[in-house]
């Protein structure tokens, strides 16, 4: 019988399934352009990854900031638009998603002028401010949608676990979402719960009877059952992980059985970690 605090977290679950199904989703916005690509956007990830190691902050706020800026580029405002068909502007709006990121979600703020710098002076404080809030006006302010780490911790809360090696492996897959737009096409709640899938297999645990009923559920709540999408996300996973190959099935064995397996190339860029 499900508890009062796995009741809670199970609402919760159900709270951000419908809040993603809200918010619209992301399309491969690099068929739109020639001038930015896959490759322009791993770029800032690295570099974002270094100022918030640089600035003793959270790297989970990278993937929030990634999340804002797959989001404004699938938009179709004019902003959107030129930010595809320029690098700078490319470059200036994820910038930007990281500053809108740290205010939400660090317990300090990221000031423009610090941005400034980081950016040696490239850029003015008046263009991030601008870029800002054209960002909040093309997502219409809905800014705090959930995202496949917000998932992916929700349902590891629900499945507790002594075993480290699920947290981490989970965690790396979490890592190798942000470094891809492609995961962005995909809910949120799907590539999250396919994170934890791909976790449990590659650490060979075996869940318990319990965590097979609860993660049951959680295959209802969020109608993985009848996504095939869901498997097509876990080879994509699969595909990126350093750990052994496992064979993905419809079946998980270690879940259940019946629920489905769990540099921009411009040597002018501005960007620079030197803090």
């Amino acid at each position: 019988m499900i508890n009062i605090n796995e009741a809670d977290i199970m609402q919760c679950i159900a709270a951000m399934h419908l809040q993603e199904q809200k918010t619209p989703r992301c399309i491969n916005y690099f068929q739109r352009t020639t001038v930015v690509d896959e490759s322009s956007r791993a770029a800032m990830v690295n570099w974002l990854c270094q100022i918030s190691d640089a600035l003793s902050l959270n790297r989970e706020t990278v993937g929030f900031a990634m999340s804002l800026l797959d989001r404004y580029l699938s938009t179709n405002t004019n902003g959107a638009k030129q930010a595809l068909a320029d690098k700078h502007k490319f470059q200036l709006a994820a910038i930007t998603t990281y500053y809108i990121a740290v205010k939400i979600n660090e317990p300090v703020q990221l000031g423009v002028d610090m941005l400034v710098k980081l950016c040696r002076g490239f850029y003015e404080s008046s263009a991030i401010v601008s870029m800002e809030q054209d960002i909040l006006f093309s997502l219409e302010w809905r800014i705090s949608a959930p995202t496949p780490l917000d998932f992916m911790r929700q349902i590891l809360r629900l499945l507790p676990t002594s075993e480290r090696c699920i947290g981490e492996n989970a965690e790396m897959h979490i890592a190798n979402v942000t470094k891809d737009s492609h995961f962005s096409a995909f809910a949120p709640s799907l590539v999250g719960a396919a994170c934890v899938a791909m976790a449990f297999r590659e650490s060979n645990v075996t869940a318990s009877t319990e965590q097979v009923l609860l993660w049951d559920m959680i295959c209802n709540t969020l109608e993985l059952d009848t996504s095939y999408d869901f498997l097509g996300v876990q080879q994509q996973l699969q595909s990126k992980s350093t750990k052994k190959p496992t064979p993905i099935g419809r079946a998980i064995t270690t879940l259940t059985r019946r629920s489905s397996y769990i540099h921009l190339g411009d040597s002018s860029s501005p960007v620079s970690v030197n803090v």
